[in-house]
């Protein structure tokens, strides 16, 4: 029986929740070469019956997927937007615009929403000004502020348009716009009151009955009720007979984890939170947060560790030290507790603010994600307490498209 000795998230090396939504990148920066031409093929969506593909699914993939635009709500088709017809496509919080006549990556941009569903709805007044507490930013261009929850939202995401991972306000306002209102209470098209802030291309949403401090973004893309010109299924592959049914194997959690590239090979054990609701982590081991995915079943497994050994016991490496050179491409396997082998490829690695905790939730596909600490020490009484930023690396299974 394997025993955990458990340590909050605050300590050495471990993360902290996350109270914002993260999204990246619109396009890199102009004059940077397109990528070699690659066959991106369809992915369809059961839920809504509308698939993506192309460019569209390359950027809805890069950006942040399910949680950041949702799931498609029409096909391709024409629109008229800003006085041109361009092929677009709706998803639920977001609209995905084609542009071919733009170099690249500027040939697929998420569309103005937030400033159009402000114009449709100019006569409503809201229920009052709100006050966010907290840090601010100031915008000259629409002279308003972006505070608190909301500021650390904004600068959480943005376009990579540097290509290098790291984001700054130039890239957060690549995202989402200019801020449009300031903090105000509004009732929303569920009927129930919430504090939102609206930017060019998004509505941020303060939801406290899910998360204290957690921001969403708005359903902008269904509020604007687009008439789809395709009916759901029209683009969905032709059906295959189905094959005789297979019982499925039994789930298991995964109970080690193997990264070759940097000589990883290290247990995994359960972890989950405290009485109090905060992370914890085994000290020597990797943690699989007990609350996500099991290997094979189809959605978000979440793993996190140290990055530093403890004080105490040196001579014992944290099992995540050199996790910030596992980049895209390096494989990954987990093996669970019947002794099944899953692999995995690397497809991201990112360093995010230590305040976004979406990565713990689920994606709507199979995938690992591994969670650790980098950016500058925070050093109290001597010893490091905890890191400026978390690192952040996703593997995909092998062969998936």
């Amino acid at each position: 029986m394997i025993r955990v000795r458990r340590t909050r998230f605050l300590r050495a090396g471990v993360l902290t929740p996350l109270l914002a939504l993260a999204v990246w990148w619109i396009a890199a920066s102009i004059g940077r070469a397109a990528p070699l031409a690659q066959a991106v093929a369809p992915a369809c969506f059961a839920e809504t019956g509308y698939c993506i593909d192309g460019r569209i699914r390359q950027l809805w993939e890069s950006g942040g997927g399910l949680m950041v635009f949702g799931f498609p709500i029409t096909g391709v088709q024409p629109e008229a937007i800003e006085g041109r017809v361009v092929m677009v496509q709706w998803f639920e919080r977001a609209r995905i615009e084609l542009h071919p006549d733009l170099p690249y990556p500027y040939d697929a941009l998420i569309g103005r929403v937030g400033a159009e569903a402000l114009a449709r709805h100019a006569g409503a007044r809201p229920l009052a000004s709100t006050a966010m507490v907290g840090e601010c930013r100031a915008f000259v261009e629409t002279g308003l502020s972006v505070c608190g929850e909301f500021l650390a939202a904004w600068l959480a995401a943005g376009a990579d348009l540097g290509g290098d991972g790291a984001l700054n306000e130039r890239e957060s306002l690549a995202l989402y716009g200019l801020p449009l209102t300031p903090p105000r209470t509004e009732r929303l098209a569920d009927g129930r009151t919430y504090v939102v802030q609206w930017f060019e291309r998004a509505r941020f949403e303060l939801h406290p009955e899910i998360a204290e401090g957690l921001v969403l973004r708005g359903l902008l893309g269904r509020e604007a009720a687009p008439v789809a010109v395709d009916p759901p299924g029209a683009a969905f592959p032709a059906p295959v007979p189905a094959p005789a049914p297979v019982p499925a194997p039994a789930l298991a959690p995964p109970v080690r984890l193997l990264i070759p590239a940097i000589g990883l090979d290290v247990a995994t054990v359960p972890a989950g939170s405290d009485e109090t609701g905060a992370f914890v982590v085994p000290d020597h081991d990797v943690g699989w947060f007990s609350g996500s995915a099991k290997p094979g079943e189809g959605e978000n497994i979440v793993l996190w560790g140290h990055v530093l050994p403890f004080m105490a016991r040196p001579h014992i490496p944290a099992p995540f030290a050199r996790l910030r050179e596992v980049g895209p491409g390096a494989r990954v396997a987990l093996y669970d507790a019947s002794g099944q082998r899953h692999e995995y490829v690397v497809t991201q690695q990112m360093r995010v603010a230590p305040e976004q905790i979406e990565f713990l939730f689920p994606q709507g596909r199979e995938m690992v994600t591994i969670i650790s600490c980098t950016g500058e020490s925070i050093v109290v009484g001597g010893a490091v307490v905890d890191f400026t930023e978390r690192l952040v690396v996703i593997a995909e299974p092998t062969g998936s498209s």
